[in-house]
């Protein structure tokens, strides 16, 4: 038994060791230059991450009718807790979307 156990620890390190989680959740760091924090294993990633367009800062509009400052796309900011998508085996990361 204490064989089985051993093997089970060999395997189980090299799971964690190999990363292979795909999707998982992040936190914002900075947004120029953009990083983000992985949740599972707390990995601080730079670029390059892709970031679809929905989730960049657009442009601030002034409504004419009252003058009022509008953010047509406020964007990512740090703090924001994202879903990412991990690509060619963490070479590239996809940012999917916020989350609440």
């Amino acid at each position: 038994m204490e064989f089985i156990d051993a093997i089970q620890g060999v395997v189980a390190d090299c799971v964690k060791g190999m990363d292979i989680l795909d999707v998982g959740y992040a936190t914002v760091v900075s947004v120029s230059p953009l990083i983000i924090q992985t949740q599972a294993t707390q990995t601080k990633i730079r670029e390059p991450v892709v970031v679809p367009t929905n989730l960049v800062k657009f442009r601030d509009e002034v409504c004419p009718c009252c003058g009022e400052k509008i953010v047509i796309n406020p964007g990512l900011k740090a703090g924001d807790k994202i879903l990412y998508l991990k690509a060619n085996a963490g070479q590239n990361y996809i940012v999917l979307t916020k989350v609440e």
